[in-house]
């Protein structure tokens, strides 16, 4: 079997959505193979949380915090500069456009969740986002 696990970027208070997404691919796939999931937060994971998280699956979970310096601006950015540009994006009604923390995700997500410890021992990922639906049942393993 590959080295793979679900990576899911989520937040404490994104709790009750990704309850059901992960009962649903528990249901529809995983509970087939049991691949394990990595929780990454730019804040500390609530007790609650992994509490939660953990009851619904067998398989492992690992729970890891980003780093500040991948989900923050890189330190040869114009800050203020970028601050503006966001704020005229925001203004002109570009989705997202004036939203710090997700301009943050966007970095993270292009490559540096990669570099995260808790992916050392992974050669594939299968990204879940917290509200996704699973409607189908998977018989088959896609890594």
């Amino acid at each position: 079997r590959v080295k793979a696990a679900f990576v899911i970027l989520t937040r404490n208070n994104e709790l009750d959505p990704l309850r059901k997404t992960i009962q649903q691919l528990e249901a529809r796939f995983n509970h087939k193979f049991n691949y394990p999931y990595v929780f990454l937060n730019d804040e500390e994971f609530t007790q609650e949380f992994k509490e939660l998280t953990t009851s619904l699956t067998n398989a492992e979970t690992k729970y890891g915090l980003i780093p500040k310096e991948h989900w923050s601006y890189p330190e040869w950015i114009d800050i203020e500069k970028a601050d503006r540009l966001r704020k005229k994006m925001g203004d002109e009604g570009v989705i997202y456009g004036d939203n710090l923390s997700y301009r943050h995700m966007c970095r993270f997500e292009s490559g540096f969740f990669y570099r995260h410890p808790l992916m050392a021992d992974y050669e594939y990922y299968w990204r879940v986002e917290p509200s996704v639906e699973f409607s189908c049942d998977l018989d088959y393993d896609p890594f």
